[in-house]
C-alpha cells in the first residue's frame, strides 16, 4: 500500500439542524447544534488512516484553540501532520445549515489561507498517491513535480493540469468535462457518472436513510482513493467508494464515520 498524502482544508465545524433554511430577513431556531472537526482534506485524511493506510497531511491550522484541537484530533486518528503548518490568526471555519433531509448549506467565517501553504513536492516517493482535496492555481509547479517523481496525483476540479490522472468532483464543481484525464463526478443520491476514454459509466448511488450528508463526498474520495492504492480497478474503487459515502450519511458528523469494516473492500455495516 502506497502513502498518501492529502492537500487541503482543515476547519473546524459549527453544525446547526434546523427544520427549513430562512429566507431573507427571517428567522429559524436550531434544534440541534454541535462542535466538530471537519475539512474537506482533513476528512478524506481521516477516513484513509482510519483502514489503515500512511497519510501525510498537508494544510495549514491557525495559531488559536482551534487549530490545536485539529492537530490533536488528525494525530489521534493516525494521521501524519508534520506538514500542517500553523499560520497566525485563526483556523478555518464553517457553519453547516443541516435540513431535516440530511441537506447541507454551508457559510464560510474566516478568510482562506490554503493558497499560503508550502506543499512538500519533493517528499513524495514513486508509487505514493496524492490528492488535492481544494485547488489552487498555485499548486500547479507542486503537482507537476509530484508526478515527475512518479507519484499519481488526483484532485478536485478545477485542477486539471496535465499531471492529474483522477479529478473527482460534485457536478456542480465541473464547469466543463476535462479531457485527457479521468473524470469522476458525484451528484449526491444520484450517485456517479465515470468519464474516460472508455466511455461514460453511471453508478447508483446505495438507499440509504440520510441524517447528516455532510462529508459524503469526502468519504467517497476517500473509497476510490483507497482502492486506487490497492491496485483495484476504477469500477471497484467506485463502488467502495459509495459504500463508504453511504455509511458516513447515516451518522451527524463532518468527519467520515469511523466503521471498523471499511479497510475489508465491501460494502461497510451501517
Amino acid at each position: 500500500m502506497p502513502d498518501f498524502w492529502i492537500i487541503g482544508p482543515i476547519a473546524w465545524d459549527l453544525a446547526l439542524y434546523v427544520d427549513h433554511l430562512p429566507g431573507s430577513g427571517h428567522f429559524v431556531q436550531a434544534g440541534e447544534s454541535a462542535e466538530r472537526p471537519g475539512g474537506t482534506g482533513a476528512n478524506v485524511a481521516t477516513a484513509l488512516s482510519r483502514a489503515g493506510a500512511r497519510v501525510h497531511m498537508v494544510g495549514y491550522v491557525g495559531s488559536d484553540a482551534a487549530g490545536q484541537r485539529m492537530t490533536t484530533t488528525l494525530t489521534a486518528a493516525g494521521v501524519d501532520v508534520e506538514h500542517v503548518q500553523v499560520l497566525q490568526g485563526r483556523t478555518s471555519s464553517v457553519v453547516l445549515l443541516i435540513e431535516p433531509d440530511g441537506e447541507r448549506t454551508i457559510v464560510g467565517i474566516h478568510p482562506d489561507l490554503l493558497h499560503d501553504v508550502t506543499i512538500p513536492a519533493t517528499a513524495v516517493a514513486p508509487g505514493d498517491i496524492v490528492y488535492f482535496a481544494a485547488w489552487r492555481d498555485v499548486f500547479t509547479p507542486a503537482a507537476q513535480a509530484m508526478a515527475a517523481a512518479g507519484a499519481l496525483v488526483t484532485g478536485v476540479p478545477p485542477g486539471t493540469v496535465p499531471a492529474m490522472r483522477y479529478v473527482i468532483g460534485s457536478r456542480n464543481d465541473f464547469a466543463v468535462i476535462p479531457e485527457g484525464t479521468v473524470a469522476i463526478v458525484t451528484d449526491g443520491a444520484n450517485g456517479v457518472t465515470v468519464h474516460s476514454e472508455d466511455g461514460t459509466h453511471h453508478f447508483p448511488a446505495l438507499p440509504t436513510n440520510a441524517m447528516d450528508v455532510t462529508g459524503a463526498g469526502d468519504a467517497f474520495a476517500a473509497g476510490l482513493l483507497w482502492e486506487i492504492g490497492r491496485e483495484k480497478s476504477l469500477v471497484e474503487g467506485v463502488q467502495l467508494g459509495l459504500a463508504w459515502a453511504a455509511a458516513t450519511v447515516q451518522v451527524k458528523s463532518s468527519v467520515p464515520a469511523d466503521i471498523p469494516s471499511w479497510a475489508s473492500g465491501h460494502k461497510p455495516l451501517a
